[in-house]
């Protein structure tokens, strides 16, 4: 698929009537709005379109919620949201497939204090150490600026222990304003190719999360649905295997690798080469969520 390069959104606001939205660098840098993206969403919803944002977050809804009104992003923007966090903590209460039926009860958590509520879950007995675990939910470093370093001992024992992993977030590093960070499924990577580990992965680029967030739409056609992100190998890729057009914005994690200028489009052999790399091939790419 050739991939069309725009400047913006607004001749598409005919086109699609159903949006899925990234969140972390496409509507927001973890700090504050992206220029532009509230006015955008704003704009596709006056025109009658229906968004709901979708997120990697690794914690539940509620939570994202929580932050998206700290960060200064309106509830009148969106109709609902829906995150990995949330699916996983479905999946691990439902046991509803024969990977998590095999799960134990006790729990050991990889990850910030902040995201202890994902083991608040009737499918979970205990929140114990690693030692006493039955199986491990990876929701991200426990610290800003930790690296892949601080936690390989810590694999290394989860994998000695044949522990199973749930990870509650597939990206593997996100922008925080400027500063990159590592995210769970940098971890979640690392325990299955140095140490064998068995790992379990939700949200973004996988189907369930998708179904889910178009079941929300109630199921709309898939010519009328856009998914909007700027992860290629998660908001893109995810697209492709639910049958929808895809809006890669090169101005977020991929801009420095792209050598793209705030707001505007990179070359277009860079954006080329990059595509056929990863092997994906977005409907469009945009500077960025702008109207």
């Amino acid at each position: 698929m050739h991939t069309e390069l725009l400047p913006g959104f607004k001749s598409l606001s005919e086109r699609y009537d159903r949006l899925i939205v990234d969140l972390w660098g496409t509507l927001h840098n973890g700090l504050s709005p992206l220029p532009g993206a509230i006015e955008c969403l704003q704009a596709f919803g006056a025109a009658g379109a229906r968004i709901i944002l979708l997120s990697n977050a690794p914690f539940r809804v509620s939570g994202v919620r929580d932050v998206l009104a700290q960060i200064g992003i309106p509830e009148t923007i969106y109709e609902d949201v829906f995150c990995s966090g949330e699916i996983a903590w479905r999946a691990i209460r439902d046991r509803s497939d024969p990977w998590h039926n095999r799960l134990g009860r006790r729990a050991a958590l990889i990850g910030p204090d902040r995201h202890m509520p994902m083991l608040d879950n009737p499918g979970i007995d205990a929140a114990v150490e690693l030692g006493d675990a039955d199986f491990v939910i990876c929701t991200g470093p426990r610290e800003a600026g930790h690296t892949l370093d601080d936690y390989m001992a810590e694999l290394a024992r989860a994998a000695a222990a044949k522990l199973p992993m749930v990870c509650t977030n597939p990206d593997r590093e996100v922008l925080r304003g400027d500063a990159r960070e590592i995210c769970a499924g940098a971890l979640a990577e690392a325990y299955e190719t140095h140490y064998g580990g068995d790992v379990a992965w939700h949200g973004k680029p996988y189907r369930p999360v998708y179904d889910e967030v178009l079941r929300i739409l109630d199921n709309p056609e898939r010519d009328r649905v856009l998914m909007i992100g700027d992860g290629l190998r998660t908001d893109v890729a995810g697209a492709a295997v639910a049958s929808i057009d895809a809006a890669f914005i090169v101005g977020g994690i991929a801009a420095e690798r792209l050598g793209a200028s705030k707001g505007a489009l990179p070359a277009a052999e860079n954006l080329a080469a990059l595509l056929d790399e990863v092997g994906q091939a977005p409907r469009y790419a945009m500077p960025g969520l702008i109207w």
